[in-house]
């Protein structure tokens, strides 16, 4: 009952895993067609737009150049030039000769190709003395005011070389509404143009165009025509900008491209993609069927061998049915056979190293009882060396007694610097008594570092060393100091012997268990305590040496600083 549930849900899982991939390839699929067309519309439409946005904006520029020509004209017409040569209060035939430009003003303009747009243009100097055709606006007597007093009229920029300057800003006289502005400085006189056109003449451009987000914009104020840029259009992932110049300086033609043209209601054929989906869905589901059939023959002999497996804890057994084929299932099938192996392999060794564990916990407590026996004995032999009042006998004795307690507590062991000194200043003890005062040990260590941790028997073998080797090859009186020192990360402890010392190439030895010295110290002491340091520390701690041939030999002990933690 079990196993068909099994197989069951085994074949459940198969089928949505396959019915998984299947829409999570097909629709993302067409999603990235979709991607595509829709790429290959918007580029094809894009160039199409700009092509016609180019086309309109240069008959804009047309425009603006006939407005230009009219204003110029104006500039440089002499009958315009000696009217503005007057000035106020005018004589009766002064009054005439303006009547008469002004007449031929009025027959150039309606012969312009400014005249459909052309709200107003007006003549003046700084003399009160002005005239004014209008067309698609009224004129006013204080119209020369207004100029007057206008900001524009003080700060127009005109382009090098050029007597016309254009400008987007707002009419003369109310209603205030935006317009085209055209200031024209005259020739060889001190005198000025205002021409002040409909904002129809963009009309081509912004109202009869055939594509859509098309703006005037001002670089530098960013104030846009006929009116404010919405915030979509200005997300750059959404739609894509494009300008041209126009001949009005600081304006240009703005327009907003729709990255997306096509949205997926819009797609004819979509209905098609429906039904695709769903014929697929169901061939999928009859093939998903039909597979998952074929792979739970191999999987029902797995599962039937793993359960038995389980049950029975027969480890060790392997079925070779489960390994045939060379599909998945089947490597599935070896890795639960050597998985089988590899338990019973596992079990076995557990059981012996077991065995080899309590051997070893009986050696241990017979290793613990021989240096009892010992140091037990060396203090019998104090104790006597006492009432035969022998002190040489007595301090080695004694000495030896507390060096065998610390070596029977083992040397993994940390302990503070203190400790450690103690250990050293016992064996010295024993030393002094055979070299007879040949060497001084002297201690420079700071109160406040007696109290960091070190690991034990890391000094002893040191000085042992300074003796042996250092001290005792001179053939004369030495001194081993001890000194520690520190900084915000670790502790270092010098011993330095003024002893022999080494060569360069003795130096590069020292460490090397090959490289035998004089006495009974080699390099294997050393360089112990250097990978205890270095297996316990890390790399960053470490043993080095510094010598110089017949002056001096130095170790240098450098270990995390660590203090021990004081009990309240």
């Amino acid at each position: 009952m079990r196993k068909g549930k099994i197989l069951r849900t085994l074949k459940s899982k198969l089928t949505l895993a396959i019915l998984a991939c299947f829409f999570f390839v097909s629709i993302p699929s067409f999603f990235i067609i979709f991607s595509y067309m829709n790429s290959l519309v918007f580029a094809q439409r894009a160039r199409v737009n700009r092509q016609w946005v180019e086309a309109a904006a240069e008959d804009v520029n047309d425009s603006l150049s006939s407005v230009i020509d009219a204003v110029s004209w104006g500039c440089f017409n002499e009958n315009v030039v000696s009217s503005m040569k007057l000035s106020s209060p005018l004589s009766s035939s002064q009054t005439l000769s303006i009547l008469d430009t002004q007449k031929i003003t009025a027959a150039y303009m309606t012969a312009s190709p400014a005249w459909d747009d052309l709200n107003k243009i007006i003549f003046f100097n700084e003399e009160g003395v002005f005239f004014e055709y209008t067309k698609n606006r009224y004129g006013a007597l204080e119209d020369y005011e207004l100029l007057i007093e206008r900001k524009e009229n003080s700060d127009i920029k005109f382009s090098p070389g050029s007597y016309v300057g254009l400008s987007i800003g707002t009419t003369l006289n109310s209603p205030y509404e935006d317009a085209l502005l055209a200031y024209g400085r005259m020739d060889s006189v001190d005198a000025y143009i205002y021409a002040e056109l409909d904002m129809s003449i963009f009309d081509p451009l912004l109202s009869d165009a055939s594509v859509d987000n098309i703006y005037l914009r001002n670089v530098e104020t960013g104030k846009t025509y006929p009116h404010a840029i919405s915030s979509e259009m200005l997300d750059q992932s959404r739609y894509l900008e494009e300008s041209f110049s126009t001949l009005i300086p600081g304006v240009e033609v703005v327009y907003f491209e729709n990255r997306n043209p096509m949205t997926v209601s819009s797609v004819y054929g979509l209905s098609m993609f429906i039904i695709l989906i769903a014929g697929s869905t169901l061939l999928v589901l009859i093939v998903s069927s039909l597979i998952s059939r074929y792979l739970t023959r191999s999987t029902s002999r797995l599962v039937h061998y793993m359960r038995n497996l389980v049950e029975t804890e027969n480890y060790g057994s392997v079925d070779p049915t489960i390994e045939e084929g060379d599909d998945e299932i089947a490597n599935i099938g070896k890795s639960v056979n050597s998985m089988s192996l590899s338990i019973a392999h596992l079990l076995e060794s557990n059981e012996r190293l077991y065995d080899e564990k309590k051997e070893t916990e009986l050696s241990m407590l017979q290793m613990q009882v021989n240096p009892h026996f010992l140091y037990n004995t060396l203090e019998t032999i104090h104790y006597l060396a006492q009432l035969q009042k022998a002190e040489g006998i007595a301090s080695m004795s004694r000495g030896l007694s507390h060096l065998l307690k610390n070596i029977a507590k083992g040397n993994g062991e940390r302990i503070v610097l203190r400790d450690e000194i103690a250990l050293v200043k016992e064996y010295d003890e024993i030393q002094q008594v055979r070299y007879m005062g040949m060497y001084e040990i002297v201690y420079d260590i700071p109160d406040e570092l007696y109290d960091c941790k070190i690991q034990k028997f890391t000094l002893q073998p040191l000085v042992e060393n300074a003796i042996f080797h250092g001290i005792e090859p001179g053939g004369k009186c030495g001194t081993i100091t001890i000194s520690a020192h520190r900084d915000d990360t670790f502790l270092y402890i010098d011993v330095l012997d003024d002893g022999v010392g080494m060569s360069d190439e003795e130096l590069s030895h020292v460490f090397d268990e090959k490289a035998h010295f004089k006495g009974n110290m080699t390099g294997v002491g050393i360089r112990n305590i250097r990978e205890r340091i270095k297996l316990y520390y890390g790399d960053e701690c470490d043993l080095r040496y510094e010598s110089v041939k017949g002056k001096y030999t130095k170790a240098v002990v450098r270990i995390f600083l660590e203090k021990e933690e004081s009990s309240v």
